[in-house]
């Protein structure tokens, strides 16, 4: 799903252009069958060395927390890619 941008919702397995890749989500939101990242959920950082919380900017909520999308940051200022690839489409 996109936002008003045209920009895709960042999943459990996206990439980042640090060569990181979103590690955490929500459970119970999926979008392709594939669970939706949230803001505070974990991105690891080669480049950075470490796991840094996902800086949702997304206007949609779920369960009070913003929705992550292509082009938002990790704490480290890692940019997330968020991607639309799936065998269900």
């Amino acid at each position: 799903m996109k936002n008003a941008l045209g920009h895709e919702m960042v999943r459990l397995g996206d990439s980042t252009d640090h060569g990181g890749t979103v590690i955490e989500a929500a459970s119970d939101l999926k979008h392709l069958g594939i669970s939706v990242a949230l803001d505070g959920h974990g991105v690891r950082c080669p480049t950075c060395g470490g796991v840094f919380p996902l800086l949702a900017s997304g206007q949609r909520t779920h369960h009070g927390r913003r929705v992550g999308y292509h082009g938002d940051k990790s704490g480290c200022g890692a940019t997330v890619i968020g991607q639309r690839t799936t065998g269900a489409e």
